[in-house]
Formats: C-alpha cells, structure tokens, sequence
C-alpha cells in the first residue's frame, strides 16, 4: 500500500526564507513530501518548480487562499511587507484557509523584536495565528546575514562603503538556511515543536565586525559610515521612495545602536544540532556580490 505524502505549503515562496525551506523540504531523502510554493507570482517560482515544487497563486484574496491550503497538512507563513493593512488581510485569509482545509500545524516567521517594535505586524499576527486553534510554532529571528549581501553588497562593490545608523551597537544576527532548517524540523516533527515560540541568533556582531569580515573576504578595504538616525531614514526614503519602509528600518536600527537584541540564544543550535552557519561563511557564499 502506497505512503500517502504530506502536503506541505509554503506561503511567500518567493521570499529568501521562503525558498530556503522548500528547498529543504524537496532535499528530503526519497522525495518524502509534496511541497507546493505560493507567490503572487508563481512565474518567480520556476526554480523550486524544477527542483519539484508545485507553484500555485497566492495573494491578498480568499479565493487564492483557499485553493493553495487544499489538503495541506503544515505550513509556513511568510508576510511580506505591505502597506495599507494588506499585510492582516494576507494572514486573516490564510488562517480562514487553514480552517477550512484542515491544516494541522502552522510555522509562522515572525522576527525578534515582535513584542517592541510597532513598525510591524508580527505580534498581531503571532496573537491571530496563536488564537486560531491550529498548532502552531512561532519563529522569532534576529537580523540575517543575508542583509550584509541585499543592503551592503552594491555600495561595497562601487564605492567601498556601506552606511547605517547602528553606531557601535551590538546586534545579533543569523543565516536564512539555519532559519530554515528549524522551520522544516518544526514541520516535519510538529510534535516537538508546537505551542513553542523560538528566538533564533547565530551570533553577534557590529557593523565595523561586518566591514571587518567583508574586507577580509574580498580583499580590499571595506568602510562602515555611520549617520545619524534621521540622515539614514532620508536616504533610505530617497533610495526606496517609501518613507513607511524608511523608518520601520530605522526602528531596527535603533534597537541595533541601543544592542536591544545582542544576546546569542542557545536555541538554535540545540534544535539543528550543529554551529550556526557564521556571517564569514555567508559572505564567502556571496562573495561575487561584493567584487567590481
């Protein structure tokens, strides 16, 4: 009698956290599960497709909702970042699908800082799916490696510099697989995993540290500029035309120059078993991104 799969889906596959757990989940001994990946635009989702994803639509309506949480049995939710309140649409949507078509657990990427930081909605949505009466595990992150290479890597590569305004604030800092991979434990074991919220860091560092370890992977000088709080969010509002987004990162880099979250949790470690992937690993991963 053949083993029936279970259906697992992941909710903003496009995303790099994304991504990253449904290409663990498809790197699965024996191709053990069904591994369907939703985005707005399932088009941006061609590689997990030819890695053995099934791509469906999933945006801000029920209908999309619906017809993606079909027979799934756990999920992972990733919200992007929306304006306008499409954000609690987004997560209200997929709890009423999750309802509806039976979901047994729910891993929901929130971020570290949930409980103080009002420039998001992840405590409010951490409220909504801990209320819903699905299982459910809560991932609270601290800021990825992964930012040293999407925020710094194009000024690094041209001019040698990044900016920030985190002063010599101490912030801890974790890779997206390492995320991911207590996102797929925490789906394919949910038994060890439900009703548990888990802070996620790697390790610890300044952003003269992440100057520092660029510099040393690619060979040439590398200059953190440090701006004032209000400079940064005007050049952040020039640079993205969005001052909403402008100061939810200038509450983030507040938090880093006050060293709000610097503690290096245990957690992460004891789940996966093994060191935390360090920023050095992911610069060098990345390395080509930094060079001219």
């Amino acid at each position: 009698m053949a083993t029936v799969k279970k259906v697992f889906l992941i909710a903003g596959a496009s995303s790099k956290n994304g991504t990253s757990v449904a290409k663990l989940l498809l790197a699965e001994a024996g191709n053990k599960y069904i591994v369907r990946v939703g985005a707005r635009d399932p088009t941006k989702l061609s590689g997990l497709v030819a890695l053995g994803a099934e791509a469906v639509v999933l945006d801000t309506s029920l209908e999309s909702a619906f017809a993606a949480f079909k027979g799934v049995d756990g999920v992972f939710i990733v919200v992007p970042f929306l304006a306008g309140g499409a954000e609690d649409i987004l997560i209200e949507n997929y709890l009423k699908a999750a309802k509806e078509s039976g979901t047994k657990h729910i891993v929901y990427l929130s971020a570290i800082d949930a409980d103080e930081n009002p420039s998001h909605s992840h405590k409010k949505h951490e409220h909504l799916v801990s209320e819903s009466g699905i299982p459910f595990t809560i991932l609270r992150p601290s800021s990825f490696h992964e930012n040293a290479v999407t925020y710094k890597a194009e000024t690094v590569k041209s001019q040698g510099v990044f900016w920030s305004s985190a002063g010599d604030g101490v912030y801890a800092s974790v890779a997206i697989d390492d995320i991911a991979a207590v996102a797929v434990a925490a789906l394919t074991e949910p038994e060890k995993h439900v009703g548990q919220t888990y802070v996620l860091t790697g390790e610890s560092v300044t952003e003269k540290q992440v100057a520092e370890t660029i510099s040393k992977i690619i060979g040439k000088p590398v200059t953190h500029v440090n701006l004032s709080q209000e400079e940064y969010e005007a050049l952040l509002t020039q640079v993205t035309g969005s001052k909403e987004y402008a100061a939810s990162v200038g509450v983030l880099e507040t938090e880093r120059r006050e060293g709000r979250f610097a503690k290096v949790d245990p957690t992460l470690e004891q789940i996966i078993g093994r060191k935390p992937i360090s920023l050095e690993e992911v610069v060098t991963k990345n390395a080509s991104a930094f060079k001219a």
